[in-house]
């Protein structure tokens, strides 16, 4: 056999150098494999991660939907409460304009029960004064002719 410069002569050393050398190759292959899953495991990993970001970026979206709706709904019932004072507001308005116009009503109808009381006073006076005349009359008319 010839020898290269550098190399090593066949025997139990070479041998040993080879196991070596294949044992190393395997070794590398099994880190290169690891490394592979690792990468699948880390971009598993990080997709999780964007997905879990997504769902938190939607919920917190949800978050302030439902926050605008809670505010709508808390200004419709805030509205509803104006419109129902504004409601009992007129309803009070309109029964005090209407106690008015019955107390005004009722005031006119007194003062014209008053007239008519003095109107009926002042007939039976006349009424009287007529009797009192007549009589009067039938008095003279009797004196004239006795």
């Amino acid at each position: 056999r010839r020898r290269r410069m550098g190399s090593l002569p066949d025997g139990p050393l070479l041998d040993a150098v080879r196991e070596a050398a294949a044992r190393a190759h395997a070794a590398q292959n099994d880190v290169s494999r690891l490394q592979e899953v690792a990468d699948g495991k880390l971009a598993r990993l990080q997709a999780m991660h964007d997905a879990e970001r997504a769902l938190r970026r939607r919920a917190e979206a949800e978050v302030a939907v439902l926050g605008r709706c809670l505010r709508d709904a808390e200004a419709f019932h805030a509205l509803r409460e104006v419109q129902a004072d504004v409601r009992a507001a007129k309803q009070a308005q309109q029964a005090q304009a209407l106690r008015a116009v019955l107390e005004h009503q009722s005031r006119v109808a007194k003062e014209q029960r008053q007239e008519q009381a003095g109107a009926h006073a002042r007939v039976a006076k006349l009424e009287f004064e007529r009797e009192q005349l007549l009589l009067r009359l039938a008095r003279l008319g009797g004196e004239r002719s006795g």
